[in-house]
């Protein structure tokens, strides 16, 4: 009775100092995946602003070409055949444009996305 006694106190503190490590291995497991979690955000939200800019200034561009093309259209007498190419301009400058647009939008998306997130980090 006694060596069971003492066999199952053995057995319980091995059990008792393996979740004690297993603790600390996850701890450590957690942190390390903080850390990455928080590296993965900077270098995503470094790369978003960065593309953001590109973006902004091809949008800029995009838009003012569209309004020339637009002010080309209204303004002056152009034959059947340049008003169907300005036409035609015109919708793949609007289609450019608002690709643009998108792309731009969903960056904006992203960076507010990585800010809450970032704030809501103890």
């Amino acid at each position: 009775m006694k060596l069971k006694s003492i066999i199952f106190s053995l057995a319980l503190l091995g059990c008792i100092a393996a979740t004690g490590c297993a603790d600390k291995s996850r701890r450590t497991e957690i942190e390390q995946r903080k850390a990455a979690l928080k590296e993965k955000q900077d270098s995503t939200l470094a790369a978003s602003q960065a593309e953001l800019a590109w973006v902004d200034s091809a949008l800029q561009a995009a838009t003012a070409q569209h309004e020339r093309l637009l002010e080309q259209l209204h303004t002056g007498n152009h034959s059947q055949e340049r008003l169907q190419r300005l036409g035609q301009e015109l919708t793949l400058a609007r289609l450019h444009r608002d690709s643009l647009q998108v792309r731009f939008d969903v960056l904006c998306g992203v960076i507010k996305y990585i800010h809450r997130k970032q704030g809501q980090q103890p």
